[in-house]
């Protein structure tokens, strides 16, 4: 139709079809193209907003739970998790405001988290994912599989520290936990870096006795108190990290890795079992061994020392 300011407008409709808000406009031929065309809205704006307010709502629902229950891979998404909840205080601050503040602005910007949040999230669970696929895609091409990046880390920090007869005991948790039998011990949340792991353990640290628990690929524990091997026949020259590695994997499925401060000889503990570590490609062999639970006795041309209790084991 045709109004006072001489603007026209049509609206078109299908059977099967209707237009999105942003409604096409036609000028009646008779007016200039100059003259301005007055917005249309479509009758099914209010449906639309809702379905949108509903598709964003369960967007935001799914990232949430992705935060609470999802383990962030890498590091730097990690530390940005603390910006992120400065932000969302920052929104709730303007939220409350009061009606001084414009809803439009407080829309937006809380669209800016929730999208910011989400990229942060999928992110990260794009490059465990691909990373996985990597580890995956490896296994099957290569004969040999490779450790995990973390337990090459711990290798190069134990090659540093047994060059300078740096004592260390760390504790590789698997299934069972470690609690049970630990005593004391400190939270201590970080990336394996071999760079990080030599520090702790020089006698200027204030964590270096004790025990450095890993877990999921990351330090959890230091300073930990385990139980020792109660048996009499050890050679008097082990001390009391190897005692403690030989006691905690005599225990639980855990697996240890010594550096003697006394001679810097690498050793690897498990199922109560002590196999020293020569070089580089033995550990990987070890490693690989024991990861897959096998019998670390039938570990072909292993320098090891068995205790009476896995003998008593085997009987």
């Amino acid at each position: 139709m045709l109004d006072d300011g001489c603007r026209m407008t049509f609206v078109i409709r299908f059977p099967f079809f209707s237009f999105p808000p942003f409604i096409r406009y036609l000028h009646h031929p008779d007016v200039t193209s100059h003259i301005n065309v007055r917005p249309c809205i479509a009758v099914n704006d209010h449906e639309t907003f809702k379905r949108r307010n509903m598709l964003i709502t369960i967007m935001a629902v799914i990232i949430a739970l992705g935060y609470f229950f999802y383990s962030f891979r890498l590091s730097w998404i990690r530390a940005s998790l603390r910006y992120l909840i400065g932000v969302f205080c920052f929104w709730a601050a303007v939220f409350f405001a009061g009606p001084s503040v414009n809803p439009e602005f407080v829309r937006v910007a809380g669209m800016i988290f929730l999208i910011l949040s989400g990229v942060l999230l999928g992110t990260d669970m794009l490059i465990a994912l691909v990373l996985w696929f990597g580890e995956r895609l490896g296994n099957i091409f290569h004969k040999t599989p490779q450790l995990p990046h973390y337990l090459l880390e711990i290798w190069s920090a134990m090659e540093r520290m047994a060059s300078r007869k740096v004592g260390a005991l760390i504790i590789l948790q698997r299934k069972q936990p470690l609690c049970p039998f630990m005593k004391g011990g400190m939270p201590f949340d970080a990336e394996i870096k071999s760079e990080i792991l030599v520090p702790l353990f020089l006698t200027s640290s204030p964590v270096h006795d004790g025990a450095l628990v890993v877990h999921k690929g990351r330090m959890q524990t230091v300073k930990g108190i385990l139980p020792l091997a109660s048996l009499s026949d050890l050679s008097p020259s082990f001390g009391t990290r190897h005692r403690a590695a030989i006691g905690i994997t005599e225990k639980t499925d855990a697996i240890a890795l010594v550096v003697s401060e006394e001679r810097g000889q690498i050793s690897v503990a498990y199922r109560g079992c002590l196999v020293h570590i020569a070089d580089r490609a033995e550990f990987m062999k070890t490693l690989q061994w024991v990861l897959k639970n096998k019998n670390i006795l039938r570990l072909k041309n292993a320098s090891f020392i068995v205790t009476t209790k896995v003998l008593d084991d085997l009987t």
